[in-house]
């Protein structure tokens, strides 16, 4: 997109409501001047939490900030410096195209040598200036890879918080305005996203970040089929069909296969077949000892892999705790939850009755987050030495609490209240008892009734109202808390008449600045946070589809939303994605087809269970199936899914892609052009050098000047934070 085609998107010229796109109206535009064009910020903040405080002197803030500008000028970045607020300071780094041009060569070397690349790469021309069709997203990656990586992988090594970077806060991208406009504008009047929006994303935000959008594109197309399925089975089929339960299994067995070809076409065609096995060195991994790399020779970095391999297996007991600690309050409040709205009839009912709700929507999210913080550490500990297994390790830790919360209240309903619920009513009196203290009167009890509708009501409110409450709270309630708290801020400062500028900025420079605090605070985005709640909901009807059938058009409209309201929450509540290589959805794809299986055996045991009983209204008999029939239906069940997926398996790889073939085919001229060179004829292939960029000494004082003036800076704002503890 040409300039002249994304000024209409910018608020400079007229700003009539009429002539400013809507989504203009939400975003802050304010361009950066000539002088802060930047690839990333460094936020250098003296007041981190994190520091201890014997390091909080200004000898050593001092040190640390020079040292920081000192590896930046050694590797070849510009940068300016401005307040952020007392003990905060902003450090935009700029990259010469020579910089950025050296890496993407050397990135390209690897991808070749690990063969991700088909063809060797060609020395550039010229250093000065990158090709047109550079991209932001390669040129956004190359240079966070470089101030961020180990420098085993040519990195610098600036970890945010660890080791000689406790100061440095956070190290993010800006985003891009006129971009966020764009495709705000563009995607409301778009149904469904084409491979050119995609290769847009790709382009911005890098393939891992694409390729979320285009795995959820590709789910909400897809779940048309079960969609439709269910729209006739709810019409025309009895409760609990085994016809539905047949096609929604297989559904699933073939959606999964066929998205592994979705993925290794997209991998082909965006250049990253094959970077899983390129891994990057994470910059805390620390060894025990030296020894030589029995495959390159060098000294690396050793940490026994026995001893990650004991610090793993203590996370099972640990994750065993904590479901079993989740699954017994998840039974209790299930329990409470019986009492009250099926047996309890005293007083105070009508508000008791959101007694459970109160306490699952207190007691769970506190428990998940003490979880998180558990299993952060534990990842932590166990030292991984590369991105990818330290990522793998913690998603698998995450998936297993998000099973719990996400599904134990429909399992406790399907296995326990309804074949059992008969046997409950009778321990029931403790709670009774227990009522009647705490309401300081008797308590009186109804004859207890199953409710046989109970597992239906749960599972709408999970696939339709709970899908409803969870895109306003992700989507809508961070932009409404964030202009609350800018107009509760405003009314403050007018009541107290606190405002004052403290450190005024450059005129010209201010718009910008206050769109850089603002990003500064968002919270990073993580996609996997959205696969997770992607994948909880492909559990939803892969487990317990057949018992209310339209739960695929309620996730099918949702996912409508979830597309357009993701795309929302990158340019208005997160920063911006750090672009990353990706060919996989990595282990969430196993997570599918883990509850694929394990929906093989729920919904052939709710079928045998509930199909004859289902509307019987004597509840005492309500699951009449004997167990034999029951363990050969489940055991048949699960038979069938691997002969299914197997079969499934052999028709996709029997059906030619014609990406994948014409990827082969590049590969195979390319060893043929490889062969030719080598033969004594020909000229030999093109060495693989690239010189190092040079610094003159006169760069090198202009740098010295640049850092004294940084350094003048960050003092200013360390003697305004020191007087303002004083004066508190």
């Amino acid at each position: 997109m040409d300039s002249g085609k994304l000024a209409v998107f910018t608020s400079s010229g007229d700003t009539s409501s009429q002539r400013i796109p809507k989504a203009a109206r939400l975003i802050n535009d304010a361009l950066p001047p000539a002088d802060l064009e930047c690839d990333l910020v460094i936020v250098f903040d003296t007041e981190s939490g994190s520091v201890p405080e014997e390091k909080k002197t200004t000898e050593v803030i001092e040190d640390s900030f020079k040292l920081l500008l000192a590896e930046l000028v050694n590797a070849g970045f510009c940068f300016k410096v401005r307040v952020n607020k007392p003990g905060s300071v902003f450090i935009f780094v700029k990259a010469s195209d020579a910089v950025v041009s050296f890496a993407s060569y050397r990135s390209q070397i690897k991808d070749w040598l690990f063969g991700i690349r088909t063809s060797a790469p060609v020395i550039p021309a010229s250093q000065d200036k990158l090709d047109d069709d550079f991209s932001t997203s390669e040129r956004l990656r190359l240079v966070h890879d470089r101030l961020t990586n180990s420098q085993k992988d040519h990195g610098l090594g600036i970890t945010p918080g660890q080791s000689d970077w406790v100061f440095v806060k956070s190290i993010f991208a800006l985003h891009d305005p006129q971009f966020n406009v764009a495709w705000i504008e563009r995607w409301s009047t778009k149904w469904a996203l084409d491979d050119d929006e995609l290769d847009i994303i790709k382009n911005t935000f890098g393939e891992k970040i694409a390729l979320y959008f285009a795995f959820l594109q590709y789910y909400f197309s897809r779940l048309l089929f079960p969609t439709v399925m269910g729209l006739g089975a709810f019409f025309f089929l009895p409760s609990y069909s085994p016809i539905f339960a047949i096609i929604s299994s297989l559904w699933c067995s073939v959606f999964i296969e066929s998205w592994k070809r979705r993925e290794v076409e997209l991998a082909v065609k965006w250049g990253v077949r094959g970077c899983s096995g390129l891994d990057t060195h994470r910059a805390t991994f620390k060894g025990e000892s030296e020894r030589e790399d029995p495959v390159t020779g060098a000294l690396v970095q050793y940490y026994p892999p026995w001893k990650r391999v004991v610090k793993q297996f203590t996370a099972i007991p640990t994750a065993l705790a904590a479901g079993l600690i989740l699954i017994g309050v998840q039974a209790v409040v299930f329990v409470i939850e019986i009492f009250l709205s099926e047996i309890y009839d005293g007083p105070l009912k009508q508000y008791l009755v959101f007694l459970p709700t109160a306490l699952l929507a207190t007691l769970v999210p506190t428990f998940t987050a003490f979880y998180n913080i558990i299993a952060t550490r534990m990842t932590d500990w166990e030292n991984h030495v590369t991105e990818r297994t330290y990522d793998t390790a913690m998603t698998q830790k995450m998936f297993v609490l998000n099973f719990l919360t996400s599904y134990m209240g429909l399992f406790l309903s399907s296995y326990v209240y309804l074949p059992f619920g008969h046997l409950i009513a009778p321990n029931m009196d403790f709670i009774s008892a227990t009522m009647q203290r705490f309401i300081g009167e008797k308590a009186s009890a109804k004859n207890f009734t199953i409710n046989i509708h109970r597992l239906r009501q749960q599972y709408i409110y999970f696939t339709a109202t709970a899908q409803l409450i969870n895109f306003f709270v992700e989507t809508l309630l961070p932009y409404i808390q964030r202009r609350a708290f800018k107009e509760a801020k405003k009314l403050q400062e007018k009541v107290t008449g606190a405002y004052e500028q403290v450190f005024k900025d450059n005129e010209i420079e201010a718009p910008f600045l206050a769109r850089v605090r603002a990003e500064a605070d968002f919270p990073d985005y993580v996609v996997g946070d959205d696969y997770r709640e992607m994948v909880v909901q492909f559990g939803y009807l892969s487990l317990f589809a057949t018992v209310w059938p339209l739960a695929p058009l309620f996730s099918f409209i949702n996912n409508w939303f979830e597309l357009r309201g993701d795309a929302v929450k990158i340019c208005l509540d997160t920063k911006r994605p750090i672009p990353g290589k990706a060919e996989t959805i990595g282990p969430w794809l196993n997570n599918l087809i883990f509850l694929t299986w394990l929906g093989s055996l729920t919904t052939s045991s709710l079928v045998s269970m509930y199909r004859f009983s289902a509307t019987e209204p004597d509840c005492s008999y309500l699951v009449s199936t004997r167990p034999w029939v029951l363990l050969a239906a489940v055991l048949l069940s699960e038979h069938a899914y691997f002969v299914a997926r197997y079969l499934i398996r052999l028709i996709y790889d029997a059906i030619d892609s014609t990406v994948v073939q014409k990827h082969q085919r590049q590969k195979y001229l390319n060893r043929q052009q490889t062969l030719k060179r080598s033969l004594p004829d020909e000229e030999p292939i093109e060495a693989l050098e690239h010189e190092e960029i040079v610094v003159t000494e006169a760069k090198r004082d202009e740098w010295r000047a640049a850092i004294a003036e940084a350094v003048a800076i960050l003092q200013t704002s360390l003697v305004k934070n020191e007087a303002d503890k004083k004066e508190e």
